[in-house]
């Protein structure tokens, strides 16, 4: 049973560099998390979410910035499946290139200022709103956008294997997806 379990749950790091990076990182672990609960959700997860119909556990990194984090259920360890790092140029290459030997690592960059008036991104205003009191900041739509991005990626594999289709699904939603 357990390589059944295995096989239908995955683990993301979510890695964030930069300026400030606890804020960021609680900011970017709410709008992932939003995201992982919208489209395959249930009452009584023991998951932090789901993406692809795949069950997620979420891991933020670095782990010494995650004390504001909340709302995770898991305790996972790394080496995680996934580790997608925001932030910044060259710092996140850089961050990138620590995890590159045991994850499949995927780079999302930080949305551009006016990424919250563009069409389509009042959707996710409001439920991040209602969801947590507040509107969300850019790191919060960039963390949301990234999980979308990895759902609509692990959904066709039923999982985060193999790597190199992984990789080639990620890489087909650079162009967007809506919100």
């Amino acid at each position: 049973m357990t390589g059944i379990a295995s096989a239908h749950s995955f683990t993301v790091g979510l890695l964030v560099v930069g300026e400030d990076v606890d804020a960021s990182l609680a900011e970017a672990v709410r709008g992932f998390l939003l995201a992982a609960d919208e489209r395959d959700g249930h009452a009584n997860e023991t998951s932090d979410g789901h993406l692809g119909g795949v069950d997620v556990q979420l891991l933020p990194l670095p782990r010494d910035a995650a004390g504001l984090v909340e709302g995770l259920f898991g305790t996972p360890d790394e080496p995680t499946d996934v580790v997608i790092v925001i932030g910044a140029e060259p710092a996140a290459s850089d961050a990138a290139r620590a995890y590159a030997s045991a994850s499949t690592v995927l780079r999302q960059f930080v949305l551009p200022d006016g990424w919250d008036s563009a069409d389509g991104t009042d959707g996710f205003v409001s439920r991040y709103r209602l969801a947590y009191g507040a509107a969300p900041g850019v790191m919060a739509g960039t963390a949301y956008h990234s999980a979308r991005r990895l759902d609509a990626a692990v959904r066709p594999l039923d999982g985060v294997v193999p790597k190199e289709a992984l990789l080639n699904a990620w890489r087909s939603t650079e162009s967007g997806l809506s919100w």
